[in-house]
């Protein structure tokens, strides 16, 4: 478990991860990026050794783990593979060599990091609107780590997500969502619909109209759902905690929206775009859920269900 020593001792009606002054900026939460002062760095977890055990903690299930070995550009896209991917823990013992990216992620179910992830959660919760309160279905936490100088490539996430940074520096470059001239519906439904991580297009001309930020130890930014950004890692290792919401108004209906609209255009028709008739949206998510329902059900008849649905998840309390 982690030590108390290490958890900033803040008085207890404030916010403990958060900086106070920095508080109120979370009423943008899911609207447009901003910075903010966080104090996760104070805790002594986020080295080496500890990541390695961590590493060998998290269960093998598909998706839980991930890494990329290679050189980057900003275009390419966030599943990109531009070399042979070495063993994981190669990866990680080796990262200020490796030219990699690391993903760790249901960190937040962890023994060791757990415990001070959960209160994060729950604090970034408190800390939002009310409106997305009660949006939200789950939270979870993962982490990175980059190689010194190495990109993330441009891409954006379905859930609002914030980028804590633990240990090195990098430049961060936002944008807000919502803009189609941008992110514009076929890159949506190539995400959503066909599963295409990479679907989001660098636009060169573009990049005058990111937000930047410059992010040290304790320096966090807020990435809005759809909201594409990427990065440049500094000149050491990078070691950084992300903070996601999964959203019933994106992962329950925007999402499925989408899904049915891919679908549809197989057969040579023209749906209407997500968020232009919310009756069409809802019908395509009730079709769509209810298929995944049956399709899940299939698949735990047949004993082939994915033992990852078990897995515990953080919820908010509300």
């Amino acid at each position: 478990m982690y030590c108390e020593a290490d958890i900033l001792q803040a008085d207890s009606s404030q916010s403990r991860w958060i900086a106070q002054q920095d508080s109120s900026r979370f009423g943008l939460v899911n609207s447009k990026p901003f910075g903010f002062r966080h104090s996760l760095d104070r805790l002594s977890l986020f080295n080496l050794p500890d990541l390695i055990a961590l590493a060998k903690r998290i269960p093998d299930h598909q998706g839980f783990k991930g890494w990329q070995n290679g050189t980057i550009a900003v275009e390419d896209g966030w599943a990109s593979k531009p070399e042979a991917q070495l063993p994981l823990m190669e990866t990680i013992e080796n990262i200020a060599e490796t030219n990699s990216l690391v993903v760790l992620k249901h960190v937040e179910q962890d023994p060791v990091f757990g415990p001070a992830l959960q209160e994060l959660l729950a604090e970034m919760f408190s800390l939002a609107p009310q409106s997305f309160q009660e949006d939200v279905i789950l939270g979870e936490c993962l982490i990175f780590l980059n190689s010194p100088n190495r990109k993330t490539a441009y891409h954006f996430d379905l859930e609002p997500s914030f980028l804590l940074q633990v240990e090195g520096e990098k430049t961060v470059f936002a944008w807000e969502n919502g803009d189609r001239s941008l992110v514009p519906h076929e890159e949506l439904e190539g995400y959503c619909g066909a599963g295409n991580l990479s679907s989001a297009v660098y636009k060169p001309d573009r990049q005058q109209d990111a937000q930047v930020y410059e992010l040290k130890p304790g320096d966090g930014v807020h990435f809005p759902s759809t909201g594409p950004h990427w990065v440049q890692n500094g000149d050491s290792v990078s070691i950084s905690v992300n903070v996601n919401f999964d959203l019933r108004s994106m992962h329950k209906r925007l999402k499925y929206a989408y899904a049915v609209n891919h679908k549809l255009r197989k057969f040579g028709l023209s749906p209407v775009q997500p968020g232009e008739n919310a009756l069409s949206d809802s019908i395509k998510a009730g079709i769509w859920s209810s298929a995944r329902k049956a399709k899940q059900a299939v698949k735990l008849a047949l004993g082939r269900s994915n033992p990852a649905q078990n897995y515990p998840q953080w919820q908010p309390r509300r």
